[in-house]
């Protein structure tokens, strides 16, 4: 009897230290397991490093363009400037041969008219940003609001919404810029933290010339003008206008660099209209532009985009060479 105790009370002692063991190495955090640092990631199921759930294979298409499972790559912006609202919808034809995607619409109302014109873009595989903008708004926010709150209503009541907000707020148009360059510079740069502010959810991009290069301070710091826009916004547009993709990227050199840094992507503004020959490409017509965004599109930095100013002058451009 004595010997079936000792032995009962052995082999409770034996499992009672394993599984203290067992648990001991469970509750290992695992800074505390051997090699460990913390940092690790996490391991899968094939003993794989790498975020857990995340259905990429090395190698694979969605590894490589940061894309999600199942998910198509994002087509790269192919956008045009659509100042005037009466066209018809022979202009919307022309943009959608041109391989356009998306179109910045310029409305100073929102009607069931604007709900129309998006549904037939979006039908051709073209998305929609509400295209608006003042040099006033720089030193009226108020009435910025104002137009903000009806967009807002608008995309409540409508069954086809656009996208976002594209602005074109141009300080330099302000008729006293050249006296008060930096003042309104500033003005415009806190005008972009205003609006991320009061409507986060709200996608905001914004054209802005490849000059605005002005140190300015903003809550103590001073860097220049374009890199706080850039932060602030979902997408900046450049108005790049050169005849050539060399001299676009030449004259946006800057901008991108920053972008690039800050993990950010850009679209490239091209011109069409009668401009000086420089900066548009009416003189050399529509083939050799063409020429000229297919070389531009093989040589700018991955995800970037271009955008054409504007469907009118584009389209006249186009019907000329025919």
């Amino acid at each position: 009897m004595k010997k079936k105790t000792i032995l009962i009370i052995s082999l409770t002692i034996v499992a009672a230290l394993l599984i203290a063991g067992i648990t001991a190495g469970v509750l290992l955090t695992r800074d505390e397991r051997p090699g460990g640092d913390g940092n690790d990631a996490p391991v899968d199921q094939a003993g794989n490093g790498g975020d857990l759930g995340d259905g990429k294979e090395e190698g694979s298409d969605n590894e490589a363009d940061g894309g999600d499972v199942g998910r198509e790559p994002v087509e790269d912006v192919f956008a045009v400037w659509w100042w005037d609202n009466r066209l018809d919808d022979s202009y919307l034809d022309f943009a959608a041969a041109q391989g356009v995607n998306e179109i910045y619409y310029y409305t100073s109302s929102f009607s069931s008219r604007i709900s129309d014109f998006i549904r037939s873009a979006s039908g051709k595989g073209i998305t929609v940003y509400w295209l608006t903008g003042k040099y006033e708004w720089i030193e009226d926010y108020a009435s910025l609001k104002e137009k903000l709150n009806a967009f807002l209503e608008f995309q409540t009541s409508s069954e086809y919404k656009f996208e976002g907000v594209h602005f074109d707020i141009e300080p330099h148009q302000h008729p006293e810029f050249d006296a008060r360059r930096a003042e309104l510079i500033t003005e415009f740069v806190g005008l972009t933290f205003a609006v991320k502010r009061d409507h986060p959810d709200i996608y905001f991009a914004y054209d802005i010339p490849c000059w605005l290069d002005d140190e300015i301070t903003l809550n103590g710091v001073t860097r220049p003008a374009y890199e706080f826009v850039i932060d602030n916004a979902d997408r900046v547009t450049l108005m790049s206008y050169r005849d050539s993709a060399d001299g676009v990227l030449t004259f946006a050199n800057d901008e991108i660099d920053y972008a690039i840094s800050v993990g950010k992507t850009l679209n490239l503004g091209v011109e069409t209209g009668e401009e000086e020959d420089i900066v548009t490409f009416y003189e050399e017509g529509a083939e050799y532009m063409n020429g000229q965004l297919d070389l531009l599109r093989e040589t700018m930095p991955v995800g970037f985009g271009i955008a054409v100013h504007h469907i009118r002058s584009w389209r006249e451009l186009t019907e000329r060479a025919d």
